[in-house]
């Protein structure tokens, strides 16, 4: 009975020290973080005209009608600096501030548009069923803005895969480690007793 107490609270123990503790609500400036103005964005809008969309779409299938690349709306009268099998870059001679409303009014009605407000750039991401994976709006160009839209890839995919596999293997072995230690432990102070009664 003994043995299993000893035992049962190393492995607790183990696990509260190695287990880390992520904050979920307080984030540091430095991390990424959707923007307050544009967390409605991605919300439905709740006037009469505008169905409310759910489950994972196809963009394509809810921005309004005009220019799309895979599915991606394009706004209109901007200069096309590069256009790629995986990347189409535009030139608008606008402000950062009015290209961002503008995708905003043309992605309200999609449910699956993140959107990333980083220092540089306005990074909104496609966590739906869309061929297109990011929008990115550069900040830093003043009068002119630059918005690139990327295509979804396999590389892009694999990587993410591989970080959260990389991620359950590392906890696993951290607690294989643990339990090594703990045994290591459990047996020495076994051996230990078991000495002194002799």
């Amino acid at each position: 009975m003994k043995k299993h107490r000893i035992s049962l609270m190393i492995i607790t123990t183990l696990l509260f020290v190695l287990t880390p503790g992520v904050p979920t609500s307080k984030a540091s400036p430095e991390s990424v973080k959707e923007s307050p103005q544009t967390a409605t964005a991605t919300q439905q809008d709740s006037s009469p005209g505008t169905a409310k969309v759910r489950g994972p779409v196809d963009s394509s299938q809810v921005i309004p009608k005009g220019p799309q690349w895979l599915g991606a709306p394009i706004m209109p009268s901007g200069t096309t600096l590069k256009q790629e099998s995986i990347r189409l870059t535009t030139e608008y001679n606008l402000s950062y501030n009015q290209v961002l409303a503008w995708y905003q009014e043309a992605l309200k009605r999609y449910p699956d548009a993140r959107y990333r407000d980083w220092k540089e750039e306005m990074y909104i991401e496609d966590q739906g069923g869309s061929k297109w994976h990011a929008i990115i709006i550069s900040k830093t160009g003043g009068p002119k803005t630059t918005v690139a839209i990327v295509k979804d890839n396999w590389t892009w995919i694999f990587a993410t895969l591989f970080i959260r596999f990389m991620g359950v293997f590392i906890v696993l072995l951290v607690l294989w480690i643990g339990l090594n230690i703990s045994g290591a432990v459990m047996q020495r102070f076994f051996k230990e007793k078991k000495e002194s009664k002799t």
